[in-house]
């Protein structure tokens, strides 16, 4: 009972019947889809890198061979929520910029501006340690 109220007290009950649960659940939830061919398609680069540079490809082969809760937690690193927008990934525009040679830094992202800061690494191999060591451990404010 107390969710329901809490649920009509933050939406306007006159207009939820305009929505399917499904429909619903997509506004809140968001949508179920990690494509991250969608994602790798909008992602914007700078800084040096294209979507062509050797360190950018080692990335998406890194990105799509992840597990759905290594995505999730990608996306929060990246975007501050594992939550896929109601469009889908291919409106989230990601950027990638070039973080320095490379070097032992982990990567590091502006969640408010969707940034991802990728050092130049030497190999794929020490690129996917170092990305799956961040989003690992990536706790944001201190609120998870």
């Amino acid at each position: 009972e107390a969710f329901a109220k809490g649920f009509h007290d933050a939406f306007d009950s006159d207009l939820l019947h305009l929505f399917r649960p499904e429909e619903l659940e997509l506004l809140i939830c968001g949508s179920p889809s990690f494509d991250f061919e969608d994602l790798e398609d909008s992602t914007e680069y700078d800084d040096g890198y294209t979507e062509t540079s050797e360190v950018v490809l080692w990335f998406w082969e890194v990105a799509h061979k992840m597990s759905l809760e290594e995505k999730k937690k990608f996306l929060m690193f990246a975007t501050g929520t594992d939550r896929v927008p109601i469009r889908g990934l291919g409106y989230l525009q990601l950027k990638i910029s070039r973080q320095g040679s490379d070097s032992e830094r982990l990567p590091t992202a502006h969640t408010c501006f969707c940034h991802l800061l990728l050092p130049e690494y030497s190999s794929k191999e020490k690129l996917e340690k170092k990305l799956l060591l961040a989003i690992k451990h990536s706790e944001g404010f201190g609120t998870l």
